[in-house]
């Protein structure tokens, strides 16, 4: 009797010591472990001066540092012209070598160059790089610029030790841009390739000498497939732990257990009109017949299974929250064509005489690029568009080629395409009439002297509401010229094991930038006091 009342008591005095040092810790991440991401593509440029392509640009998040992690202090003056920035002191790249403001003046200064061909060469013009001292640096801008913030969040310096006796030209033939010497939460360690060249995988290690502090995982792997369906195997047999996706197809096969985490971004998927290409194109009530056929929620739902906002003008809804879309009024739309004088002609496609006998038929051709979700939205606004009498005639082309061949030369009647806006909320680069051809991204060859001054405005404009009073005049100007079908702005969604904690969702100016705070991921937890 004695013997198990005193065992009681021990087992009661365990379980109370246990419940107090339960109450008075919490759990907090903690160093350790090994995590595997799987994705599409090939590096070629690790390279933040030259990242252009998604495996680039994830790499290089991972591999080296931006400005606002290296700057102690990033001060700019009342009217936005001029910027100082102190910098940490002890950094160090991972070779070891001493980073200095050297580097973030060389830096921009091979952006600003045209023989670098940076893809971030019109971010960064009219701004002047001056070094003041080993840790101190100034911009100096031609004119307020009310995204310089995010210029900086987006400026990833790299070493001039390394990249200052190499011509501009020559850069793409560096080896570091496949062996990176970086200043980000992990260090290159080894890549693995195939025979034939396909580099399979790219193995990091922490680097203890980050300036946001050391990462928490210990191994970080990137593995690169040629198919979204080889990854997608990969991911369902447990040998990559998670991956990112804007196709729900994709997702829908998943056959293990996981967490999803959703990201927004500053951008939309949009059916681009180019005039100069389709003679019934350039008729406006067309242009807006396209538009008020489409069904957004249907959309949204059938294929994104509601993860997705409906969006109706060129200004993203992160920044002007869309209204609830509305069901289409088909007879209205048909109404409104015949009194622009479309009329139901040969095989239920309208048609209508211009001159004296010359007649055009409301057809034109859509390319799309071969992705699940794009040309699945194609098939339906191709029905939509039929039932109002307007024939659209779907031309599939390799999602990896579009962007240098159709987009860059301008090669298409009608695009179904995604602009991401970065910075967040400025859209020179994708409706300014001077970015009709490339590089622009002007895609709807759009021109208007009311946008260009209010997109002007909104780049200059330091005072926010100021700026948001000037993008709702935006929205409006080009809106009601409807130079292309608005459709969705998707979530873009991260699958991963259940294990892995510390990644951040909210909003993103980049798919890469979900790798921006890598360093706090975790897959291991220990017990603090409060």
């Amino acid at each position: 009797m004695f013997l198990a009342a005193a065992f009681f008591l021990v087992i009661s005095g365990a379980v109370l010591t246990a419940l107090a040092w339960q109450n008075a810790t919490e759990a907090v991440p903690a160093r350790g472990g090994e995590y595997t991401e799987g994705m599409t593509g090939q590096p070629t440029y690790v390279n933040p001066v030259l990242a252009s392509s998604e495996a680039d640009k994830a790499l290089t998040r991972l591999l080296f540092a931006n400005l606002p992690v290296l700057a102690d202090k990033i001060e700019p003056d009342q009217n936005g012209r001029v910027w100082r920035v102190r910098l940490k002191e002890g950094l160090v790249w991972s070779d070891g070598r001493q980073l200095t403001s050297d580097d973030v003046v060389f830096t921009v200064q091979k952006i600003q160059d045209p023989e670098t061909q940076s893809p971030l060469f019109g971010a960064w013009q009219g701004v002047a790089a001056n070094r003041m001292s080993e840790l101190e640096l100034q911009f100096n801008l031609v004119g307020p610029y009310s995204f310089f913030g995010e210029n900086l969040e987006t400026l990833y310096v790299l070493p001039k030790h390394l990249y200052a006796e190499t011509p501009s030209p020559n850069w793409r033939l560096s080896e570091y841009n496949l062996k990176p010497i970086g200043s980000g939460p992990f260090a290159f360690d080894f890549s693995e390739k195939q025979p034939n060249g396909f580099i399979t995988s790219y193995h990091l290690k922490e680097n203890p000498n980050y300036a946001g502090g050391a990462a928490l995982l210990q191994k970080f792997t990137v593995r690169f497939f040629s198919k979204p369906e080889d990854l997608l195997k990969a991911f369902n047999g447990g040998t990559v732990d998670g991956f990112a996706t804007l196709d729900p197809e994709m997702v829908g096969k998943v056959d293990r257990s996981y967490q999803s985490i959703s990201f927004g971004l500053p951008g939309y998927y949009a059916v681009f009109l180019n005039q100069s290409q389709n003679l019934a194109l350039k008729e406006t009530a067309v242009r807006r017949a396209l538009s008020e056929s489409v069904d957004r929620k249907k959309l949204i739902d059938g294929i994104f299974r509601g993860k997705a906002v409906a969006v109706t003008g060129p200004v993203p809804p992160a920044f002007l929250p869309a209204a609830e879309p509305v069901a289409p009024d088909l007879d209205a739309v048909r109404a409104n064509l015949e009194a622009a004088g479309w009329k139901m002609g040969e095989n239920n496609v309208r048609e209508k005489t211009v001159g004296r006998s010359d007649k055009i038929r409301l057809e034109f051709t859509l390319t799309v690029p071969e992705l699940p979700f794009l040309e699945q939205t194609a098939e339906e606004l191709q029905s939509a568009w039929r039932e109002a009498g307007i024939q659209a005639n779907l031309e599939r082309v390799p999602a990896d080629g579009i962007v240098n061949g159709a987009i860059k030369n301008r090669e298409y009647q009608a695009v179904l395409f995604g602009n991401v806006m970065n910075p967040p909320g400025d859209l020179y680069s994708f409706w300014h009439s001077n970015e009709r051809f490339h590089p622009g991204l002007n895609l709807s060859l759009y021109s208007g002297r009311e946008a260009d001054r209010l997109i002007e405005n909104v780049r200059r404009e330091l005072d926010a509401e100021k700026r948001l009073a000037d993008l709702r005049e935006l929205q409006e100007a080009i809106s009601s010229d409807f130079p292309a079908v608005f459709l969705y702005s998707p979530d873009y969604q991260m699958l991963a094991n259940k294990e892995l904690r510390g990644v951040s969702s909210g909003l993103i100016a980049d798919l890469a930038d979900r790798f921006r705070k890598a360093g706090e991921w975790h897959l291991r937890t220990a017990r603090a006091l409060k």
